[in-house]
């Protein structure tokens, strides 16, 4: 399964969840997310907004992501931001040996 989130849809709301069964306690990275949206009439037109989804009687229903592990999770995650870091270096050499910057 592939699932596409996009950075812009990605909140700095994050938080730990646990979970534990008999094979274990199992830790959950869950980031919350929120859809942009443009305002297309009244005095705010043209506006970008994002925001949790909140029902009528005040519960949060907003869209999230969970990555659920043990300690190999932050193995997991640590080896793609060092995936990312590096491919932002090299496009940025990329960048400089064209001329570009």
């Amino acid at each position: 399964m592939r699932v596409n989130v996009y950075a812009e849809e990605m909140t700095d709301r994050i938080e730990i969840v646990e979970k534990r069964t008999a094979e274990g306690t199992f830790t959950g990275l869950r980031i919350y997310l929120q859809l942009p949206a443009t305002i297309t009439d009244g005095p705010f037109k043209g506006s970008n907004v994002s925001g949790p989804f909140i029902h009528r009687a005040g519960d949060d229903d907003s869209a999230a992501v969970t990555f659920w592990g043990k300690r190999d999770l932050l193995e997991v995650l640590g080896k793609a931001t060092k995936v990312l870091q590096k491919h932002y270096r090299e496009q940025d050499a990329q960048t400089v040996g064209q001329g570009q910057i």
